[in-house]
């Protein structure tokens, strides 16, 4: 019994040694790539310092053009979208960036999939898990789900979503064609490739959760011009869906402009790389639009 729980006990001990040294060796990784998606997020989250700052999906990182903003508004300009994510995330990324300075403006593009609609919210957590121990950040895993505290004890565990990422921005990292955070698609939509206009449907869930937070990140916006945007598709469809969020808005009074239906763009294949994000002269002509309609703000 004594060699049995003695064997466990140093298996125990290797597994904390394990853990602990990939905690230093990837920690020191992902602090220091040298290019890619992790240099990106860590500009953000540490580094940004321009008056303007664009957070949202997809829909965001390639919709607007930061240098338009900047001509336009005569303020310096940096594109914060995140494939694949929404308030959870860019909630987190803006308590660090209020931590170094208060942006003048902030535009926010929604998305009904990842600011509205419930879902699996830990996919949400991945761009957060090396900044785990900045003030507020523990508190949105906790949010997402009692548990993760204990499992981001582990250095394995708080890796494990990024580790080809974090290895591979280090040591030769995807070179991508990139304008201050903005990435431009080229090409424009096959029609034929899309699904049926009316296949273009979301869910009525409205997750409470992300609720939550679009109001949290409008109180830490007081002091900040806050806009909201709901940018182009190429399918015509019920807007209806981004209601809370108009709602909100509405309550706090902060713009709210919807593009999702502008005839400039529905059915324009031109302007689309697919049938929901604009290519990149979509974007430019999106850009200037935005730009145009703060201005009149």
């Amino acid at each position: 019994m004594r060699t049995f729980i003695l064997k466990v006990l140093v298996f125990l001990l290797i597994i904390v040694v394990v853990d602990v040294c990939i905690g230093y060796a990837f920690g020191y990784l992902a602090s220091h790539p040298k290019g890619g998606d992790n240099a990106r997020n860590n500009y953000i989250c540490e580094s940004t310092h321009e008056d303007i700052l664009i957070f949202g999906s997809s829909k965001a990182i390639h919709h607007y053009n930061p240098l338009i903003f900047s001509d336009s508004l005569k303020m310096s300009c940096y594109n914060c979208g995140q494939d694949g994510n929404g308030v959870i995330l860019n909630y987190g990324r803006l308590l660090m960036v209020l931590e170094r300075y208060q942006p003048k403006m902030i535009i926010y593009d929604i998305s009904p999939d990842f600011d509205i609609q419930k879902g699996d919210n830990h996919q949400f957590l991945g761009w957060l898990k090396g900044f785990y121990d900045r003030d507020g950040i523990a508190d949105i895993f906790e949010s997402v789900d009692k548990n993760e505290p204990l499992k981001m004890r582990s250095a394995m565990y708080r890796n494990n979503s990024k580790f080809i990422q974090v290895l591979g921005d280090y040591v030769h990292p995807t070179k991508r064609h990139e304008i201050n955070g903005f990435r431009p698609l080229a090409g424009e939509l096959d029609p034929m490739k899309l699904r049926k206009e009316n296949e273009l449907t979301w869910h009525t869930d409205v997750d409470s959760l992300k609720m939550d937070y679009i109001t949290k990140l409008i109180n830490k916006c007081r002091n900040i011009q806050l806009i909201f945007v709901y940018s182009p598709m190429w399918y015509h469809h019920d807007s209806s869906v981004v209601d809370p969020v108009r709602k909100i808005c509405s309550q706090y009074h902060i713009p709210f402009l919807d593009f999702s239906n502008s005839p400039k763009y529905v059915h324009h294949d031109e302007l689309f790389k697919d049938g929901t994000h604009l290519n990149e002269r979509g974007a430019e002509v999106f850009s200037k639009d935005v730009a145009n309609t703060i201005k009149a703000l």
